[in-house]
């Protein structure tokens, strides 16, 4: 689906009883993929809500990403996105950005935090588009998968109009 046009989407909001479908779908999506008790610990977070995505229409309507964030002391931050790589480039991720954008608003954050790993231009570049903008960096903050350090790009953006 990389490169594919955009497509219409789904977005669900999510809780505790998803924990293993967000485990297996982080594992999908990234190096090393997060446990069904980690997601448990990080919805019950005071604040935390998470959200799913999956293709408007499709035949089979299971999602393809999610989404992980929590809101306190007016801020929102996203601990967690991913779409599966086979659906990568169609809009997925874009609109998991725009529904968690809209419910830190509704939750009154003020400013939205996040990391990314440096050696990540695709979501670098979502993140830019959403208008984040790096504040910072945080070396080794990621591993990849032969044990090498990887930065993160600590990103900031104002909800404030």
């Amino acid at each position: 689906m990389n490169g594919a046009a955009a497509m219409s989407f789904r977005v669900l909001s999510a809780d505790r009883a998803f924990c293993a479908l967000f485990a297996k779908l982080h594992a999908l999506c990234f190096t090393k993929g997060w446990s069904e008790d980690a997601f448990a610990d990080l919805m019950a977070m005071p604040g935390a809500f998470a959200l799913l995505v999956s293709q408007e229409g499709a035949e089979n309507a299971a999602p393809i990403g999610f989404a992980l964030a929590r809101v306190g002391g007016g801020e929102c931050e996203i601990i967690t996105l991913g779409v599966v790589p086979e659906q990568r480039g169609a809009g997925a991720a874009a609109t998991l950005m725009r529904a968690i954008i809209s419910r830190a608003g509704e939750l009154d954050a003020e400013e939205m935090l996040l990391e990314v790993a440096d050696d990540n231009p695709a979501a670098i570049a979502l993140y830019q588009s959403a208008a984040f903008e790096p504040v910072g960096r945080r070396r080794n903050y990621y591993w990849n998968s032969d044990g090498a350090g990887v930065d993160a790009i600590v990103m900031r953006r104002s909800l404030l109009s």
